[in-house]
């Protein structure tokens, strides 16, 4: 989730750049896509170089047997 919230913030500040870039100076224009770049490329190469590593856990969801409750529990799938 928090991906996806930093991806959308990047977008808006690159539409907020091209919108008002008339209003910017050359240098700082090329100053702020250059850092801006530099941002998008890790957070691409940290997208895909990052693994996943949760196991795989299966959920059993709790029983009624007739007179109780058997709790739910995890399944480590190995």
């Amino acid at each position: 989730m928090i991906k996806a919230l930093i991806f959308l913030s990047v977008i808006l500040f690159v539409f907020f750049l091209f919108f008002f870039s008339s209003k910017f100076k050359r240098k700082t224009m090329a100053l702020s896509l250059s850092i801006l770049i530099i941002v998008m490329s890790v957070l691409i190469l940290a997208l895909f170089l990052l693994e996943n590593n949760s196991e795989e856990k299966l959920y059993n969801p709790p029983k009624f047997d007739g007179e109780k409750v058997i709790p739910g529990f995890f399944d480590e799938k190995n």
